[in-house]
């Protein structure tokens, strides 16, 4: 753990942040998108003002979402919460999944592990880096699983010194920065990893915009499936050999053709010949 970036987490609680004044004492951010169930009333508030000031002065930042989730259904909630806020955001660092919750940790172990697997599994689909942030002691007990070993740990632990035995890319060493800028104080974080060079390297998140066959106002053949939205995970209905007009082009997703019935991939457009 050589490499080491110091950033701060944020969320509305923090209320409105100078950004400008920030700056100079950070090398990121990691900024709560929200919490919970795919509810416009569960967006944090100052979630959007947050990621324009960032991309405003040029500091790269990562999200997480605060979960509630006790069922797979909650769980898929959150997936599709998440999604919906980070699209078109250029995220340099990780989608983290806050799991801390008081119901989570009433759950038998396995049940909660499915739960955080689930969540960040799907959020790979998507093209995400994924991780997940908890408590030292949660780590060490509700979280302990192998099945988990290969998503990245951003691990709470106010102290001074690291002691968590594992993998981690991420150190939330204390929760009580005082930064210019911020009324109050806010959680400090020490990077482990070179985010921004590993999620680039990779083709994740979505940093690059994808290039296009086929174009607005054009007609294709589909034979495959039409997705609700373009990140591809709920399908609407499967058709074959049937024309469509591309009536938009997404700059991000599995499913960047907009037709009008949903999202196709490009995979399963054709023209013929005449």
């Amino acid at each position: 753990m050589i490499f080491i970036k110091k950033g701060i987490d944020v969320s509305s609680y923090q209320g409105k942040i100078d950004w400008t004044k920030v700056k100079p004492y950070i090398d990121f951010a990691i900024i709560r998108c929200g919490f919970g169930n795919n509810i416009i009333s569960q967006d944090d508030i100052y979630y959007e003002k947050n990621v324009s000031s960032c991309v405003e002065n040029n500091i790269p930042f990562g999200v997480y979402l605060y979960s509630y989730a006790t069922t797979l259904d909650e769980a898929r909630s959150e997936v599709l919460h998440t999604l919906r806020l980070i699209k078109e955001k250029k995220l340099e660092y990780p989608v983290f999944l806050d799991v801390e919750d008081k119901r989570q940790m009433a759950l038998p172990k396995e049940k909660l592990i499915e739960i955080v697997k689930y969540y960040c599994e799907e959020m790979e689909k998507a093209g995400y880096y994924v991780g997940i942030y908890s408590s030292l002691n949660r780590f060490k007990s509700n979280l302990n699983s192998k099945e988990l070993d290969k998503f990245d740990k951003w691990v709470a632990e106010w102290n001074d010194k690291f002691t968590y035995e594992g993998e981690a890319g991420m150190w939330q060493n204390t929760s009580y920065e005082e930064l210019p800028g911020i009324n109050g104080r806010v959680d400090g974080d020490i990077a482990f990893y070179d985010y921004p060079t590993i999620i680039k390297n990779a083709g994740l998140n979505h940093l690059t915009e994808i290039s296009s066959k086929y174009k607005v106002g054009e007609k294709v053949y589909l034979s495959g499936n039409i997705y609700k939205e373009s990140n591809a995970q709920e399908i609407i209905k499967n058709v074959c050999d049937t024309e469509y007009e591309i009536k938009e082009i997404e700059k991000t997703g599995e499913a960047i053709y907009k037709i009008s019935e949903g999202f196709v991939k490009e995979e399963d457009l054709y023209k013929k010949c005449i």
